[in-house]
């Protein structure tokens, strides 16, 4: 089965997608996106197949989504635009397959046979047909510290000593030792390259050190909230419940 996920800003447009995907027995659609920031959540959640996306979105465009998203083996992009102006930089960010609106079914069905065909040599290609056992998966290094620049000086920050690592625009600031300290590195490259069995991301903004959460609140409205050592309350998003809940009940 084909997990698969569409991102559209159109309602009309995820319709038509929704319905040439529904043609096909052997594909299954997990999640179904208004913008960018819902598709990434989603795509780092639910790790679909197939990632459907539109260029141009609120909040992250398509392009934006496919050049940083957490598993290029796992999930392969197809752009589904009215605008064939961005053809090169779609290929660019290692797109399976480009799109232009509208949609014709022969078109889409060529462009579904080409995902069948990547996945099919993915699974020849990965043991099980698993791309966590995948030799750069077994071998992945993750930062052992971070670092940050004071003055001319760049100062070592322990990954024990974090509480938690905030988005601030392009940098991520990081609290420690309850000091506030800036990164220059963007939040989701820190997420990919930090170590899940120490830290996950609970929010767009925020990822927290695991071993640092003293409680995970709900909310009545189906919202939640972590505790940190401290004090310090940070939001759950919607999408990423779930997911935080089943960890912390597992630890």
């Amino acid at each position: 089965m084909i997990r698969a996920l569409i991102a559209d800003d159109e309602a009309l447009s995820r319709r038509a997608l929704r319905q040439l995907i529904q043609r096909h027995a052997d594909v299954e659609i997990v999640a179904e996106c208004r913008d960018g920031g819902e598709a990434r959540e989603a795509m780092e959640s639910l790790q679909p197949d197939v990632a459907y996306l539109d260029i141009r979105m609120p909040l992250e465009t398509g392009l934006e989504l496919a050049r940083t998203r957490e598993d290029r083996v796992r999930t392969l992009v197809v752009f589904v635009t009215a605008f064939d102006s961005f053809a090169l930089p779609a290929f660019d960010a290692d797109a399976a397959d480009y799109l232009t609106k509208p949609l014709t079914e022969s078109r889409f069905d060529e462009s579904l046979d080409r995902i069948r065909e990547r996945m099919r040599f993915r699974s020849l290609a990965v043991p099980d047909g698993n791309p966590a056992q995948s030799v750069a998966a077994r071998t992945k290094q993750f930062l052992p510290h971070l670092v940050t620049r004071v003055g001319l000086t760049d100062v070592i920050i322990p990954l024990e000593t974090i509480d938690y690592i905030q988005a601030d625009d392009v940098y991520a600031a990081v609290m420690s030792r309850q000091k506030r300290q800036l990164v220059r590195t963007p939040l989701d490259a820190l997420e990919r390259k930090l170590d899940p069995k120490q830290f996950v991301r609970i929010h767009r903004s925020y990822i927290v050190r695991i071993d640092r959460v003293v409680a995970l609140r709900r909310q009545s409205r189906g919202g939640a909230e972590i505790v940190v050592a401290g004090g310090t309350v940070l939001p759950v998003s919607r999408r990423r419940r779930a997911r935080v809940a089943a960890l912390f009940s597992r630890v």
